[in-house]
């Protein structure tokens, strides 16, 4: 297929694409896979049945108009890029909508849901399975010496990071293009040829955003507004907000909540709730509070979901930690 041919060719797949409802895509969901809970929130857990055969890759289209697609996770490695329109998300909890030119890179267990797609947009998912890492692909990551190029390709403890990077330069643009006329008009090698035009997309996106990120003045930048971060928890955990936070050291919420995410593996939310039952957990040992009232204290008003979030944090409710304080 000739490159000129190309946007014709999605545009007829948006356009045969039937529209599906938010309650159908639920339903087959729901009949389909498991759910979870994370982080307090239902998600859904696709399992590994994707057929990637003998390929390292899988593509498919997402199109408009479409219902929501309910927060789930899976174990692949997820491109999403944006070819038209504008493509909302929920990415572990934080919302960001992708626009045309933009390509979200996301870990194995980063959870993600799709809001309702508006008309005309058309975007597309390559999912990567482990194959696609070996050998070569690792050793150019490690080489970038780039922390999220290394979590991608190695077997580390959190893969939950994602980034949106701007692909709007000659070298993201041609091997999307490329990447996507071989896989609608496949021929011998096809398969060979996405592996490594993505391999070249992944290097040329993570090489120019984050060549800084090792770098001895990043690094200490870095850690001087995640103390900052952490300083805020600590003193607002009651009732601290991110816009807050973000207005206070002057950043943009979006950027903030995508640097805590990124350093701490952690969202901003996380944070303040770890902090909150840690208060709780001081109450519980220095008082003889309520557990109504140190729910209060720490800045929860529903009795229900403190006693969710502690058990969570604590693995027991907080009259057994209390009990388990008096028999020890």
């Amino acid at each position: 297929m000739r490159q000129e041919d190309l946007a014709p060719s999605l545009e007829r797949i948006q356009q045969q694409t039937p529209w599906h409802s938010t309650e159908g895509i639920l339903e087959h969901i729901q009949a389909r896979y498991p759910s979870m809970d994370y982080h307090g929130r239902k998600v859904f857990r696709f399992t590994t049945e994707r057929q990637f055969g003998a390929t390292k890759h899988a593509i498919s289209f997402h199109t408009g108009p479409s219902g929501a697609v309910p927060e789930h996770i899976y174990q692949y490695v997820l491109l999403t890029y944006c070819w038209q329109g504008s493509f909302p998300m929920l990415l572990d909890g934080v919302p960001v909508t992708l626009h045309a030119g933009d390509l979200l890179v996301a870990d194995r267990h980063c959870s993600h849901a799709v809001a309702e797609l508006p008309d005309a947009t058309i975007a597309v998912n390559v999912v990567l399975n482990d194959r696609f890492f070996e050998k070569r692909m690792l050793s150019d990551l490690s080489r970038l010496r780039a922390g999220f190029g290394k979590a991608l390709a190695t077997n580390g403890a959190d893969h939950t990071q994602w980034r949106v990077y701007p692909a709007t330069d000659e070298l993201s643009q041609a091997c999307i293009a490329r990447m996507l006329c071989e896989h609608l008009d496949p021929g011998p090698g096809s398969a060979d040829i996405i592996d490594d035009l993505c391999a070249a997309l992944l290097l040329g996106l993570i090489r120019s955003n984050e060549k800084d990120v090792n770098s001895v003045e990043a690094m200490q930048k870095s850690s001087e507004l995640i103390g900052r971060v952490h300083e805020y928890v600590a003193r607002n955990y009651r009732d601290g907000r991110l816009q807050a936070l973000a207005d206070q050291l002057g950043y943009d919420d979006s950027y903030l909540s995508a640097h805590i995410k990124a350093q701490t593996g952690r969202t901003f939310k996380q944070l303040v709730n770890e902090e909150r039952m840690r208060q709780a957990v001081m109450l519980l040992q220095g008082t003889q509070m309520p557990a109504y009232e140190v729910a209060q204290a720490v800045g929860i008003s529903n009795l229900t979901q403190f006693y969710k979030r502690f058990r969570d944090f604590a693995g027991m409710t907080p009259q057994e930690y209390r009990d388990g304080l008096h028999r020890n």
